[in-house]
């Protein structure tokens, strides 16, 4: 499954944690990255603008 089918998923697993609002994107992707099994060099690639 690609990356971005689990930014949904990874959103509402990050916003249950307690981490301060400006962690929350890094969180998301990091999370999405993890649920997708991208290395974690992959996400920056996948996430770039």
């Amino acid at each position: 499954m690609q990356y971005q089918n689990y930014l949904l998923d990874a959103i509402n697993e990050v916003l249950s944690w307690d981490i301060p609002d400006e962690a929350l994107a890094d969180a998301v992707k990091s999370q999405a990255g993890l649920m997708a099994r991208v290395n974690p060099e992959e996400i920056m690639e996948l996430t770039s603008d």
